[in-house]
C-alpha cells in the first residue's frame, strides 16, 4: 500500500496536462501511486511521452465523459493508498506537497482533511494572486454553508473519509462544495501557512465557464446545509427542483424563499444579497431588500442583527472571519 495516492480527473487533453502529472510525479515524497481518472478521451499511456512510463501512474479508464463527480468517486474507489490527495489537470503542485500534508495527518490522528495555500496563475504561468481560503480551522465550519473554506484541489484526506463522503452527482460543477460543506459538520479540517499549489485560473478554466451552474448549485447546497443542521432531511430532489430556474439570480431568489420557510433566516439573507449581486437593477434590489427584511422582520435578538449585516456585508465581515 502506498503513503499516498494522487487522484487527477480530466476530460480532455490540455497543454496544461503533462505538467501537472510531473508535478505529481516530481515529489519529494516518493512512496505514491498516482490515479489518473481518463473521463473519455482513450488517452494512453504511450501518449505521455516517459512520464507515461512511471510504475506509480495508473489510469483508469471510463468509456465517455461521466462528469466531475462520477470521475471522482471513480478515482477514490481505485486509490489504496492510506491517505488521497486531490489535483486538478490544469494546476501545478509543488514540489514538497504531499510529504508536507501526510506529515500533518501523521502528526494528528483527529485531523480528516488538510489543505494548503495556493498561488493563481494563468495560462502563461504568470502569478495572479492568491486563491481564497480560511488558515484559521474554527473559521470553517460557519463559512461552509457559503462557500468552500479550503482549496479544494489542494486537499488530501484520509482514505475513508473520502470514501464516507461521496461526490454527489446533483452537483456537477460543484460537488466540492457540497462535499466541504457536510465534512465541516462532521469532521475537521486544516491549512498549512505555505503555498503549495499553483492554481490555474484562465478563461476556459471549469470554474468561470460553469459560473451560472455553480451559483445555482451553490444555492441548493445552503439550503441543504441548513435542512442537517436543524435536524430535518435534506429532502434534496424537492430542493433541486424548487431552484431549478432559468438564471442563477432567480435560484438564489427562489431559495431565500426556501430559507424563509425553513426559518433559517440569515441563510436567507445571504441568499437574497446574491440575487442582487448577479443582477443589479433598481428592481432587483427592491425584491432583494424585500425579502432581506423579511428575514429581518422574524429573527429575533443577535440573530436579528446578523441578518442585516450578512444582508450589507456578506459572510466575511458578518462571521468576523481571516482569510489568508
Amino acid at each position: 500500500m502506498p503513503e499516498v495516492s494522487v487522484v487527477t480527473v480530466f476530460h480532455r487533453d490540455t497543454p496544461f496536462l503533462r505538467p501537472a502529472i510531473a508535478s505529481v510525479l516530481g515529489q519529494t515524497l516518493r512512496d505514491l501511486e498516482y490515479v489518473l481518472v481518463d473521463n473519455g478521451t482513450g488517452l494512453r499511456a504511450d501518449d505521455l511521452g516517459e512520464l507515461g512510463r512511471d510504475p506509480r501512474l495508473r489510469f483508469v479508464r471510463l468509456p465517455r465523459n461521466e462528469g466531475i463527480p462520477a470521475g471522482h468517486n471513480a478515482g477514490v474507489a481505485a486509490a489504496t493508498g492510506e491517505f488521497i490527495a486531490l489535483l486538478d489537470y490544469d494546476d501545478l503542485a509543488l514540489p514538497h506537497r504531499l510529504e508536507r500534508q501526510a506529515a500533518a495527518l501523521r502528526a494528528d490522528p483527529g485531523l480528516s482533511l488538510v489543505s494548503a495555500l495556493a498561488e493563481r496563475i494563468d495560462e502563461q504561468g504568470r502569478s495572479c494572486g492568491k486563491e481564497f481560503c480560511l488558515p484559521n480551522a474554527s473559521e470553517h465550519r460557519a463559512y461552509a454553508p457559503y462557500a468552500a473554506p479550503v482549496v479544494t484541489p489542494l486537499a488530501m484526506a484520509r482514505r475513508e473519509v473520502l470514501r464516507a463522503l461521496p461526490y454527489r452527482a446533483e452537483f456537477p460543477f460543484a460537488a466540492d462544495l457540497d462535499f466541504q460543506a457536510r465534512l465541516a459538520e462532521r469532521g475537521r479540517m486544516a491549512v498549512l501557512p505555505e503555498v503549495l499549489l499553483r492554481y490555474r485560473w484562465y478563461s476556459a478554466n471549469t470554474t468561470r465557464e460553469r459560473a451560472d451552474a455553480i451559483e445555482q448549485s451553490r444555492c441548493a447546497i445552503q439550503i441543504l446545509a441548513g435542512r442537517r443542521l436543524s435536524g430535518r432531511p435534506e429532502e434534496i430532489a424537492s430542493v433541486l427542483a424548487a431552484t431549478a430556474v432559468p438564471t442563477a439570480a432567480e435560484a438564489w431568489r427562489r431559495g431565500a424563499e426556501l430559507c424563509l420557510a425553513g426559518e433559517f433566516f440569515v441563510f436567507a439573507a445571504f441568499q437574497a444579497r446574491r440575487s442582487f449581486a448577479l443582477e443589479r437593477t433598481p428592481t432587483r434590489a427592491v425584491r432583494a431588500a424585500r425579502l432581506a427584511a423579511r428575514a429581518w422582520s422574524r429573527a429575533h435578538g443577535v440573530e436579528r442583527a446578523q441578518v442585516a449585516r450578512m444582508f450589507f456585508t456578506g459572510p466575511v465581515r458578518t462571521l468576523r472571519l481571516h482569510p489568508a
